[in-house]
């Protein structure tokens, strides 16, 4: 994955609404799947999209698509901080470094590749991943997938609960670790189905950079 290059001055409505798109359009590559795919996002508080997706093209529309291929929730808050960390520091947004290589992504930069989508929906559940900071603060994102994407978003009680430290994260994001790695050495907390984490876990690890 490249890091995400944002504006300055990019608000979440603008995040979600041009700048995603823009990036969309210039790191997917022509010639992969073209069937349509659609992710539903709520930021509680701010509003929801429906992201719909086929090959290069993104468009984002207003509201809740019924039935999408995934559904993300998060909290005004967190996509906050989310937002000033990819305007700002950048920790916790992927890293490439000298010597990194993917060597199964067949060329995907983005997590809004339309291959990389087809392969986190392959899971069925729904999975709160959450983020600890050093002061402790929980920034966290629920994710519907196979068969609660075809029910209504409904964040409350998920099937698997999934906390990563910081330092855990940004040594995945790095390279240092996959994530099936850092899920299989206790790095990170899991509550609930563990094996819903496992399957992410697995369906994700292709796309991260790899040290030579």
């Amino acid at each position: 994955m490249l890091p995400l290059d944002i504006p300055p001055g990019t608000t979440l409505e603008s995040l979600v609404t041009e700048a995603i798109p823009a990036l969309h359009a210039r790191l997917v590559a022509a010639g992969g799947p073209s069937e349509a795919l659609t992710v539903t996002l709520r930021i509680e508080g701010r509003g929801s999209w429906t992201v719909r997706i086929r090959g290069q093209t993104m468009r984002v529309e207003e509201g809740e698509e019924r039935r999408p291929t995934l559904w993300v929730y998060t909290t005004e808050e967190t996509a906050e901080r989310f937002l000033e960390d990819a305007l700002g520091p950048k920790r916790l947004l992927p890293r490439i470094h000298a010597g990194a290589r993917v060597p199964d992504a067949g060329g995907i930069l983005t997590m809004s590749d339309p291959l990389f989508i087809r392969r986190v929906a392959m899971a069925s559940g729904r999975i709160e991943i959450a983020v600890l900071d050093e002061g402790g603060e929980r920034l966290a994102m629920v994710f519907g997938l196979g068969d609660a994407s075809r029910r209504p978003i409904d964040p409350e009680d998920p099937d698997t609960v999934v906390e990563v430290p910081i330092a855990t994260l940004q040594a995945v994001l790095a390279g240092g670790r996959g994530p099936e790695e850092a899920l299989a050495n206790g790095d990170v907390t899991v509550r609930g189905r563990r094996l819903l984490a496992v399957q992410l876990a697995l369906a994700v690890a292709p796309f991260y950079p790899k040290r030579m």
